[in-house]
C-alpha cells in the first residue's frame, strides 16, 4: 500500500528542528510521498508576527532543497481562513482512498488531540506520528505511532524573538533559511 506522510504546521519560520523531524520521519517510514503542508491559520494557535505567505513558502522550499525530498502542498493556504486538519486530510483521503496516510505532530499537539475537530473520524483513516520533543508518550491507540528523535529545543517563537532582539539565528534555522530571513529583513 502506498504511504503518504503529511507534515503540517505554521512554519513561521521553518527551522532546524523541523528539518530534522522531516528527515527522521522520512527515514523511519520511507513513504512514497512526503508533503509539507503549511497552515493558513491553525484554530488552536495564537498568531504572532505574521509575515507574507510567500516568504513562509519560500523558506519551506529551501528546506525541501536541503533535504532532497518533499513536496509543498498548498491545500490549507488556498482554502484560507481557519483550517481544520479533518477537512484537509478528508479531501486527500477522498482523492486517494487506497493510501495509508500519516500525519506528523509533536507531543504538544498530541496533548490537544482530543480537542481536534472530528478527531475520532480522523483516526479512522490517518495514523498520527507523534514526534517526541522532550518526553515519550505511551499509548495503546492504533492510530498513534510514537517516534523518538533527538531533542532540539528550537521553536519558531524563539527564532522570531531572536530576530527581534538582533541576536544570531545561525544554526537555529538552516543556513539558506537564515540568509533568506536576513536578506528580507523578516521578524526584525
Amino acid at each position: 500500500m502506498k504511504r503518504i506522510v503529511i507534515y503540517g504546521g505554521q512554519f513561521n519560520p521553518i527551522h532546524s528542528a523541523h528539518e530534522m523531524i522531516a528527515s527522521e520521519v522520512n527515514a523511519a517510514l520511507q513513504p512514497d510521498a512526503f508533503y509539507f503542508m503549511p497552515s493558513y491559520m491553525s484554530p488552536l494557535k495564537e498568531h504572532h508576527d505574521p509575515i507574507d505567505i510567500e516568504d513562509r513558502l519560500a523558506m519551506i522550499r529551501l528546506v525541501i532543497d536541503n533535504l532532497g525530498f518533499g513536496t509543498l502542498r498548498l491545500d490549507e493556504i488556498e482554502r484560507k481562513g481557519q483550517s481544520y486538519t479533518f477537512d484537509t486530510l478528508s479531501a486527500i483521503h477522498a482523492a486517494e482512498p487506497d493510501v495509508a496516510l500519516f500525519f506528523v505532530i509533536g507531543t504538544d499537539q498530541y496533548d490537544q488531540l482530543d480537542q481536534w475537530y472530528r478527531i475520532d473520524e480522523l483516526k479512522q483513516f490517518v495514523t498520527f506520528i507523534v514526534v517526541n520533543r522532550g518526553r515519550q508518550i505511551k499509548t495503546d491507540d492504533p492510530a498513534i505511532m510514537p517516534l523518538e528523535i533527538p531533542e532540539m529545543a528550537i521553536s519558531s517563537t524563539i527564532v522570531r524573538q531572536r530576530c527581534k532582539d538582533n541576536k544570531t539565528i545561525h544554526m537555529w534555522v538552516p543556513l539558506n533559511v537564515e540568509s533568506y530571513i536576513l536578506r528580507r529583513g523578516l521578524y526584525g
